[in-house]
C-alpha cells in the first residue's frame, strides 16, 4: 500500500467531508478551513481565527469570509448523521443537557442532544433558547422530534436527564414515541395512588444502599419504575426508568459524558463561550464546526489510546482524556508541518467517511 500523497491539510479535509457535507464548494473550503484554525488556535473567536485560516486575500477579506460564513445555517440533518457514523452499530443511549452562559448582559443557553460514546457524548443536535432560564417541553419535544425524523433509521434505547427535564407532557410524549426515560427525579415528585414524594418514600437510605419502589407505578402520568441510592458525599439519586434498577443506575451514572462534552467544547477545549456571536443562526453554525473538530480529536484520541500506555489514575479514569490526547496530536501536526505531519493528518483524515 502506497504512503498517502501529503497534499495540504486543508485539501485533504475537503475531499474528507464533502460526502458529509455536500454543501456549496465554496462554503466547503470555509467550513474546512475554520475546523483546521479552530484546532490549531484552540479557540472560537473569529477575529483570531482569521489569521490562522487558509484562505487566500488579506486579512481583511479573510475575515469577511468567516463573518458571512457563519450568516448562513449547516442544511438541517448533515451534522447528525456525520456523528452517528462515529458511533457502534445498535440501540442509542441519548442524552439531553442544558449548557449555559453570558456574553455580557446576554444569555447564550444551548439545548443539546447527545449520543453516549467512551467517556464523551458526541453532539448530534442542539437548540439555542431565547433565555437563560431551564428549556419548557414544547422545545424539548421539538429538539427530539427532528432527530426522528431526520434519523429514523437508528432506535433509541434510552434517553438520559437530569431532575430540570421533568413534567407530564414530556414523560408522555417520550412513552408515544417509544424512548425509554432513565431520568434523575427531584424530591418532590410523587409516585404511587397516595402522591406520596419520593424523599418519604425512600427516606433512611443508607450510603451505597439501592432500594427498589415494589412496583411500576404512575410517575407524571407514565408507568416506570422508581429506584433510590445515596452516594458517598450524602446525595441522593431518585431515578425513573423502565425495565431493572442496576443496568439503569450504571446507564444514568453515563450523564456525566454530557459535562465532558460541554467542558471539552468550553474551557478544556475550544473556549466556545468566548465566542462574540449571539443570533441563533451564527452560533449553531459555529457550534457545528467546533463540533466537527471535536469528534475529530475524540476519535484521533481513541486511535492514540489503542498504541501508547496511559496513566490511570486512582479512580479509574485516564490521567488524559482521549479528547485531550487527541486534540494535542492534531494541534501539534498542525503546528509544526511538513511532509510527514501532513502525511499524518492525512491517515486520520479518512475517518471522516464512514
Amino acid at each position: 500500500m502506497k504512503p498517502p500523497k501529503s497534499r495540504h491539510p486543508h485539501d485533504t479535509l475537503q475531499t474528507a467531508l464533502r460526502s458529509a457535507f455536500p454543501i456549496d464548494a465554496r462554503r466547503l473550503v470555509v467550513l474546512s478551513a475554520l475546523i483546521l484554525a479552530v484546532i490549531q488556535a484552540r479557540t472560537v473567536v473569529l477575529y483570531s481565527l482569521k489569521t490562522h485560516v487558509q484562505l487566500p486575500g488579506t486579512i481583511s477579506a479573510r475575515y469577511q469570509r468567516l463573518l458571512r460564513f457563519v450568516q448562513f445555517p449547516i442544511p438541517d440533518g448533515l451534522f447528525p448523521r456525520f456523528a452517528l457514523s462515529f458511533l457502534p452499530d445498535g440501540p442509542l443511549d441519548l442524552i439531553l443537557d442544558r449548557t449555559n452562559w453570558k456574553f455580557g448582559q446576554q444569555d447564550i443557553n444551548i439545548l443539546l442532544l447527545s449520543a453516549v460514546w467512551n467517556g464523551f457524548s458526541l453532539p448530534l443536535m442542539w437548540t439555542l433558547l431565547p433565555h437563560g432560564g431551564a428549556s419548557d417541553s414544547r422545545v424539548r419535544e421539538s429538539l427530539v422530534t427532528r432527530f426522528l425524523t431526520l434519523c429514523p433509521d437508528h432506535e433509541i434505547q434510552c434517553l438520559l436527564a437530569d431532575r430540570e427535564f421533568i413534567g407530564k407532557h414530556w414523560f408522555r410524549f417520550l412513552d408515544q414515541h417509544g424512548i425509554a426515560p432513565c431520568i434523575r427525579l427531584p424530591a418532590r415528585a410523587t409516585i404511587g395512588k397516595h402522591r406520596l414524594p419520593v424523599w418519604a418514600v425512600f427516606k433512611k437510605l443508607q450510603v451505597g444502599e439501592i432500594r427498589v419502589w415494589p412496583r411500576q407505578t404512575l410517575i407524571y402520568g407514565v408507568s416506570l419504575r422508581v429506584a433510590a441510592t445515596k452516594n458517598a458525599a450524602g446525595e441522593t439519586l431518585y431515578l425513573a426508568y423502565r425495565g431493572h434498577a442496576g443496568p439503569n443506575l450504571r446507564r444514568y451514572a453515563q450523564r456525566w459524558q454530557a459535562e465532558n462534552l460541554h467542558s471539552a467544547l468550553k474551557t478544556r477545549g475550544f473556549n466556545l463561550e468566548d465566542t462574540g456571536l449571539t443570533r441563533a443562526e451564527r452560533l449553531s453554525t459555529l457550534l457545528t464546526v467546533v463540533s466537527v473538530a471535536f469528534i475529530w480529536a475524540c476519535v484521533t484520541g481513541d486511535l492514540l489510546a489503542t498504541k501508547v500506555s496511559m496513566q490511570v489514575k486512582t479512580h479509574g479514569h485516564r490521567a488524559v482524556s482521549v479528547f485531550r490526547l487527541g486534540l494535542d496530536h492534531l494541534q501539534d501536526l498542525l503546528l509544526h508541518p511538513s511532509p510527514s505531519s501532513w502525511r499524518s493528518l492525512a491517515s486520520l483524515m479518512p475517518r471522516f467517511e464512514g
